[in-house]
C-alpha cells in the first residue's frame, strides 16, 4: 500500500518540541524566519537557546521585532554560530539595527518572492507560524503572508509553529499540512506594534495630503510617519478603497467607521487587500475569518 496523503495520518509523526525541531537545522544552512508580527517566537527562542550548537548558519528575515537576541548572539560569536541577512530597511526597530548595517541586504520587497522561488537565494529551512489546521489540513499564515509564503513553498524543509491565537485570514495565505515537515504546538500572544507617536510636522503634512484624496480613491499606504499621519486625517472621506502592503489599526478604524468601503476599487472590489498586519490584538481579532479581507 502506498503512503497515505491524508494529512491527519502524519500529524503526530511530525509533532516535535521547539528544541527538537530547531536541532534538525544543519551547519551552513540558510534559515528564513517568518516576518514581523508573524515571527514564530517559540522557534526563534529555541534557536537562541541552542545557538552554541549551530555553525555557519545564515538567517534571512524581514522586519524582525527581535523577539530573541539573535543579533546580539551573532555579534558576540563573531558570526561563527550564525550571520543575519536582513532584507527590509524599514524595520519596526530600525534604530536597533542601525548599529548592524553589515546585516542589511538592499532589495525591493516586491522582488524577494522571486528571489526565493528562482533559487537565486535558496532557502534550506523556513521557520513559520500558522493557525491550527482546518478539517482539510489547511493552515493560515495569518498576520504575515508577505514574503513568508514564498519562502515556505521554496524551502527544502518547513518548520511550523502552530499557534491557536494566529487568526485565520482569507486570501492566498494558506499552506497545507502536507507541505510542512515539522510541527511545534505552542500557544502564545502574537507580537504587537503600538503606533509610533506622530510629530507636529507629519500631522501638518498629513492634513495637506488628505486634501488631495478624493472620495472613492483607493489607498496604498506606507509605514512612514507622513503616510500614517495622513490616514488619521481621512475620517470625513467617503467610499475609500484599500489595497496596500500592510494593514494597521488605523485602517481598521476607518473601515469600521464606513470611510473605507472598497466599493469603487475596480479590482478586488469589496475587499481590504494587504499582505501583512502590523498592530495589536483587536486588529488580529478583526482579521479572523473576516470575508471582507484578503491577504496575498
Amino acid at each position: 500500500m502506498g503512503k497515505s496523503l491524508y494529512w491527519a495520518d502524519s500529524y503526530l509523526e511530525k509533532l516535535h518540541t521547539a528544541e527538537e525541531a530547531v536541532m534538525m537545522i544543519r551547519p551552513g544552512q540558510r534559515v528564513f524566519i517568518g516576518s514581523a508580527c508573524g515571527e514564530p517566537q517559540a522557534l526563534v527562542r529555541a534557536m537562541a537557546d541552542q545557538a552554541s550548537h549551530f555553525a555557519g548558519l545564515e538567517i534571512v528575515r524581514m522586519m524582525s521585532l527581535e523577539s530573541a537576541p539573535l543579533t546580539e548572539i551573532a555579534n558576540r560569536s563573531h558570526e561563527t554560530n550564525f550571520s543575519i541577512r536582513h532584507i527590509y530597511l524599514g524595520s519596526a526597530r530600525s534604530k536597533t539595527f542601525a548599529r548592524n548595517l553589515r546585516f542589511f541586504t538592499p532589495i525591493n520587497m516586491s522582488e524577494v518572492p522571486r528571489l526565493f522561488k528562482s533559487r537565486k537565494l535558496p532557502i534550506d529551512v523556513a521557520l513559520i507560524q500558522v493557525s491550527p489546521p482546518d478539517d482539510f489540513g489547511w493552515m493560515s499564515l495569518g498576520v504575515s503572508v508577505d514574503v513568508t509564503l514564498a519562502a515556505a513553498y521554496s524551502a527544502d524543509r518547513v518548520i511550523a509553529q502552530i499557534n491557536p491565537r494566529m487568526p485565520r485570514v482569507m486570501g492566498k495565505g494558506f499552506i497545507h499540512m502536507n507541505d510542512v515537515d515539522l510541527l511545534v504546538e505552542h500557544e502564545e500572544e502574537l507580537l504587537t506594534i503600538l503606533p509610533a507617536p506622530g510629530s507636529e510636522a507629519s500631522t501638518l503634512l498629513g492634513r495637506q495630503i488628505s486634501r488631495l484624496i478624493e472620495d472613492g480613491a483607493t489607498l496604498q499606504v506606507g509605514l512612514d510617519a507622513n503616510s500614517q499621519a495622513t490616514v488619521q486625517t481621512l475620517s470625513e472621506k467617503n467610499d475609500l478603497g484599500f489595497h496596500s502592503q500592510y494593514l494597521t489599526n488605523d485602517i481598521m478604524h476607518l473601515y469600521a467607521a464606513g470611510v473605507i468601503t472598497n466599493r469603487h476599487k475596480g479590482f478586488n472590489e469589496g475587499k481590504l487587500v494587504a499582505s501583512a498586519a502590523l498592530g495589536y490584538k483587536d486588529l488580529y481579532e478583526f482579521l479572523h475569518d473576516n470575508p471582507a479581507i484578503e491577504f496575498h
